[in-house]
């Protein structure tokens, strides 16, 4: 089975149309929470952060952030392209 995880912030808009679409397409997913620290300009320090950092290879400063199986899908404007050409369709499991 394929596995599919996001990583999001509950202050983020993006994240959740994104959690929204999987929801839509019944998908069971895996979700962690990272939050934004906005005077510091950065995520805050957690296991969740360090984890999506080193699934990206690199820190990265937006979610969401997106596996499906070995696929990453950087953010909801590689995502919604990916949507609307029904190239995510191929990935997600059915």
């Amino acid at each position: 089975m394929i596995e599919v995880e996001i990583y999001y912030s509950s202050v983020c808009g993006l994240c959740t149309k994104a959690l929204e679409f999987l929801r839509s397409r019944n998908v069971t997913f895996t979700a962690f929470a990272v939050e934004w620290d906005g005077a510091n300009d950065e995520f805050v320090a957690s296991e969740n952060r360090d984890n999506m950092y080193k699934r990206c290879e690199k820190k990265v400063d937006f979610v969401p952030q997106i596996f499906i199986g070995d696929k990453h899908i950087p953010g909801w404007k590689k995502l919604e392209p990916m949507i609307e050409s029904g190239e995510i369709d191929t990935l997600l499991p059915s």
